[in-house]
Parts: C-alpha cells; sequence; structure tokens
C-alpha cells in the first residue's frame, strides 16, 4: 500500500470523526482535490475553518511517519542449528563383504569315554580351565562295581594257577622217579600255563576297569576357554558324546563362506607366495560392533570341496594382531577393499539428499561453506551400509541450483541430519557432535563447538527437533 493510498484514507476517516465530534464544523462548500501523480481521480475534501487545517496536517504527517517504518525491510531470521560432520580421509569402499564368525584356530569337543549319568558339571560355559582340570563327573557305582568284580576274577585266577602250578611240579618229580608218563606230564604242564593265560586275561581286564572307574572325571585336555555346554546334570550320555568345547584363545581366525563364483578369487590370493608371511593389502577383517576399525588379515586354508547343504566353501582367515576386543564367538565380516580406495568417502545416510529433477533425481549433501552458506553438491553412491553410505565425489558437475560447479572432498562439512529442510544459500549453525562418526549414529547434539558462529544461546532441544523432524 502506497503513501499516497494512506493519506487519503486518513484524510476522508480522521474528517469524519472530527465533524461527528462536532470538532470541526463542516462547511456547505467543498474543495475539490485531486492527487498528483494520478490520471482522473478526484476527491472532494470538506472545508474546514482555520485551526482544522493544522490538525488534519499533523495527522498526516504521522501516517506517513508510520507508513514510513512499516516499509523498513524486516531483520534477517536467525540461523538454524544444524548438526554437522566432517568428512575423514581413507574410509574406502568394500567391494565384497563376507559375514563370518570369530573362531579359535584349535577347538575340540570333549566328551566322556564311557557311558553314565552326569552326577555333577564342574565349569561353565566362558570358564577359562587348564589342561588337566576336572570338567563333569559321572556316576561312579556302576565303575566301581566294575572294578570291584575284576578285582575278584583276577583272585579266582591267581588261586587256579597256584594249583595247576602245584600239579605240575608234583607230576614233574614223579616223572623223574619213572611213575608216571611223559603224556602225563605234558597235560599238567599245559593246565598250568592255561591257568596263567586266564591271570593275566582277568589282570589285564580289572586294569581296563579302573581306568574306566578313572574314565567317569571329565578332564581338560588342553589350556582354553569352555566355549560351549552340551550336556547338564540328570542327563544320561553316551560314550564319545559331546559334554563340553573347549578353545584355544591364543589364535583367533574368521570363519567365512564362499560361493562358487568367488571361490576363485579367493585361491588366487592364497596361491601367492607372500599369503603366508605378508597379508594383503585388500582383505581386511572387522567386527560388528567396531565397524571402523579393520585389522589384517590373511588366508590359511580353503575348503577343498563345498557343504553338501550350502554349497559354499569353508574359508579360514587368520587375524594378524588381534586385540581384547576380538572375542570368541562374535560376529564379524571379511572385505576385499577396492583398488581406488583413496577416492572413495563415508558419510551418514541421514546426510544424503535427493532432489526430484525432470531430467532425473540428483543425490547430494548440503556442504556447509565458512560462512554458514549451505550449498547441494552432488555425489556418486558406491555401496548402502546399514548407517553409512560410500560415496564418490562428481568432479566438475554443476549442482543443479545454482551453487556452482564441484563436490565434496574429504574434510569438507556436511549437515547430517535434517538435510529435507535446507534450502540453497540458506544460513545454518553448524555444530558437530563427537557422537556423530562414519557409522552413521546420529544422536543428540550438544553445542560443544560452533564453527565460526558462536553457540553459547543455542539450546540442545533446538538441535535435538532439527534431527528428527519429519
Amino acid at each position: 500500500m502506497s503513501i499516497l493510498t494512506h493519506i487519503r484514507k486518513a484524510v476522508n476517516l480522521l474528517s469524519g470523526q472530527l465533524y461527528f465530534c462536532n470538532i470541526l464544523p463542516q462547511t456547505d462548500t467543498a474543495m475539490p482535490f485531486k492527487a498528483p501523480h494520478t490520471t482522473s481521480a478526484r476527491f472532494f475534501v470538506p472545508r474546514y475553518p482555520k485551526g482544522g487545517t493544522a490538525i488534519i496536517s499533523a495527522a498526516i504527517a504521522a501516517i506517513i511517519g508510520l507508513s514510513a517504518c512499516q516499509q523498513q525491510e524486516a531483520k534477517p531470521p536467525a540461523p538454524r542449528p544444524a548438526l554437522a560432520y566432517q568428512i575423514k580421509t581413507g574410509a574406502g569402499a568394500e567391494t565384497e563383504l563376507y559375514a563370518g564368525e570369530i573362531r579359535a584356530r584349535v577347538e575340540a569337543d570333549h566328551a566322556f569315554r564311557i557311558g553314565g549319568k552326569i552326577v555333577q558339571r564342574m565349569v561353565d560355559a566362558g570358564a577359562s580351565v587348564k589342561k588337566g582340570q576336572a570338567l563333569a563327573r559321572l556316576d561312579p557305582q556302576d565303575t566301581k562295581l566294575a572294578s570291584d568284580a575284576s578285582a575278584s576274577q583276577v583272585a579266582a585266577q591267581k588261586t587256579e594257577v597256584d594249583f595247576a602250578d602245584s600239579e605240575r611240579k608234583r607230576y614233574q618229580d614223579l616223572f623223574t622217579k619213572g611213575f608216571v608218563s611223559q603224556s602225563a606230564l605234558d597235560q599238567k604242564t599245559s593246565i598250568a600255563n592255561a591257568a596263567q593265560a586266564r591271570l593275566d586275561a582277568a589282570r589285564a581286564q580289572a586294569a581296563v576297569s579302573i581306568n574306566q572307574a578313572g574314565y567317569s572325571v571329565l578332564v581338560a585336555e588342553m589350556d582354553g576357554l569352555v566355549t560351549q555346554v552340551l550336556a547338564e546334570a540328570g542327563q544320561v550320555v553316551a560314550a564319545g558324546q559331546a559334554v563340553m568345547r573347549i578353545a584355544n584363545p591364543r589364535e583367533k581366525e574368521l570363519a567365512i563362506s564362499a560361493s562358487e563364483s568367488k571361490l576363485a578369487d579367493f585361491r588366487k590370493v592364497f596361491a601367492k607366495p607372500d599369503n603366508s608371511n605378508t597379508p594383503p593389502t585388500n582383505l581386511r577383517v572387522a567386527l560388528w560392533s567396531q565397524p571402523g576399525k579393520y585389522y589384517n588379515a590373511k588366508i590359511r586354508e580353503i575348503s577343498g570341496a563345498a557343504d553338501p547343504a550350502a554349497r559354499t566353501y569353508a574359508v579360514r582367515l587368520s587375524i594378524i594382531k588381534p586385540d581384547d576386543a576380538i572375542q570368541l564367538g562374535m560376529s564379524a565380516y571379511a572385505v576385499f577393499g577396492d583398488a581406488n580406495e583413496s577416492s572413495t568417502l563415508t558419510v551418514p545416510l541421514s546426510s544424503i539428499y535427493v532432489k526430484g529433477d525432470p531430467k532425473g533425481d540428483m543425490v547430494g549433501v548440503w556442504a556447509i561453506a565458512a560462512d554458514g552458506k549451505v550449498s547441494l553438491k552432488p555425489i556418486k553412491v558406491l555401496q548402502y551400509r546399514e548407517t553409512t553410505a560410500f560415496i564418490e565425489p562428481v568432479t566438475g558437475a554443476a549442482s543443479g541450483s545454482g551453487s556452482g560447479s564441484g563436490s565434496v572432498k574429504a574434510g569438507d562439512l556436511i549437515v547430517a541430519a535434517g538435510v529435507h529442510k535446507l534450502r540453497e544459500g540458506e544460513v545454518v549453525k553448524p555444530i558437530i557432535d563427537t557422537q556423530i562418526k562414519g557409522d552413521g549414529k546420529v544422536a543428540y547434539a550438544t553445542p560443544a563447538r560452533t564453527i565460526g558462529i558462536a553457540a553459547d544461546n543455542l539450546k540442545t532441544a533446538e538441535v535435538a527437533v532439527l534431527a528428527q523432524r519429519p
């Protein structure tokens, strides 16, 4: 609305109010008034006596001042807070990923050598045991009875041997005196030898029974950890049935399965002469609990035949210098790094913005400049992960919103959350949260540090709302 329009309305309104209150008596004559810079519009302003004109002039001046204030430019809005993430160098992309489990190179199932009922289990899963330590015990009653029976058999055979030996000696004396024939002496000698043989057999059987009595206690065959308990107290087990599994934690490996189509790649690396001494540079192992930390590994063995059910080949990877973070039974994965690792970057999934365009959707991230302004930079997504994405910069490509050419690079600052609420050129307050890492975990941010803009008055709730906006 122009200033002239304000004046026209004020004159007519004020003149009517003053006349209604009998402050300005209206005369019978009127004065035509033609506004400047107009073509044909004519307005008739009533004539007022002296003094009324001053009042009208003061009112018009006040209205003109008010209109001038209204036409002043509004103050720019305060910059919005935004969670930021700084792209790290050397993130790399992974072309092949194989999930597996951390296993010990040496592990063995422990079982009783005789059958029976378990009456006691001395250790639990996860316990550290030493060689010769008792693990479980069977009911010893049956083995004790068998041992006693064997001892009795030995005593009985000993008596028969003594009698047969006495008979042989008497016949030997009679044969010397010529009272018995050689045949009779040979018969008694054979009986004595047979009795001695039966005694030896009884003693051997007694030894077996004594050993079986010792087999009622299951002991550890090596130092290690109890990784699995397969039987409980009160359970009747057969001879050779696995009761516990013990693994040697000194050498840790990753057990994976390779498909038939990828078997040649594994064998190619395994056949290298330096595979046993120097680990391949493109073969690494990482834990699912720590996806950003990699360990060097080498191929120790490849199965010679495929699994009949899964039709995959078992592969064992030896981990070079494992630390305490790697525990037996953990889920992990092996990756073959891309040869073009240096040009790949890792960004959180929440930082990727897809812009619709008739010529095709553009995928990009919002880069934050030094002055806080954001601009959409195009990227090429190489691989999506659970919480991250591996990207490749699109060099020399113009962003569809006129922000210039080029893409992001290592070290750039990008918006990590709320990207669908941003506009080209908008000024934001970049806030780096230490909880936002390469794994893409965007949590509630604290205004611990800003870049270029102070954040003393920034509330954590503002950032949290920004990150959670739909």
